[in-house]
C-alpha cells in the first residue's frame, strides 16, 4: 500500500512541475506578443500627440516632450535621435518597449527577445 502512495506522489510532482514549467513558458510567450502589439499602439498615440503639438506651437522641442509624455505613462521610452519633423511637417520617431518576462530576460541569449522598437511616421492632416 505505501509503494501505491509513492507512485501516485511521483507522478503528482512530475505533473504540477510540467504545468509549472509551461506556465512560466506560456507566460513569457503572450508577454512577448503582447509587448510586440502595445509597443505599435503606443507609439501611434505618441507621434499623434507630437503632431498635434507640433501643430499648434511648430516647436521641436515641444513635439518630443508631447511624444514622451504620451509613453511615459506605459513605461517606454523614444530614442531622442530618431524624432525628427520633415520639411512636410511629417513626424517620424522610433519607441522602445522592454516586455515583463518571467524566464527570457533570465537567459543571455534570448535576453533580445524582450526589446521591442518600433518606427512610426505620421503626416499633418492636409
Amino acid at each position: 500500500m505505501g509503494d501505491r502512495g509513492d507512485i501516485v506522489l511521483g507522478w503528482l510532482t512530475k505533473l504540477v512541475l510540467t504545468l509549472g514549467v509551461l506556465g512560466v513558458i506560456g507566460f513569457d510567450l503572450v508577454s512577448l506578443g503582447a509587448a510586440r502589439f502595445q509597443a505599435e499602439d503606443h507609439a501611434q498615440a505618441a507621434v499623434r500627440a507630437a503632431d498635434e503639438s507640433w501643430e499648434s506651437a511648430k516647436d521641436l522641442q515641444t513635439a518630443y516632450d508631447a511624444a514622451l509624455a504620451e509613453v511615459l505613462e506605459h513605461g517606454d521610452s523614444i530614442d531622442p535621435q530618431t524624432f525628427t519633423v520633415g520639411q512636410d511637417g511629417s513626424i517620424t520617431l522610433t519607441l522602445h518597449r522592454t516586455a515583463p518576462t518571467m524566464l527570457v530576460k533570465k537567459i543571455g541569449p534570448a535576453r533580445n527577445w524582450a526589446e521591442v522598437d518600433v518606427t512610426v511616421s505620421a503626416r499633418p492632416a492636409s
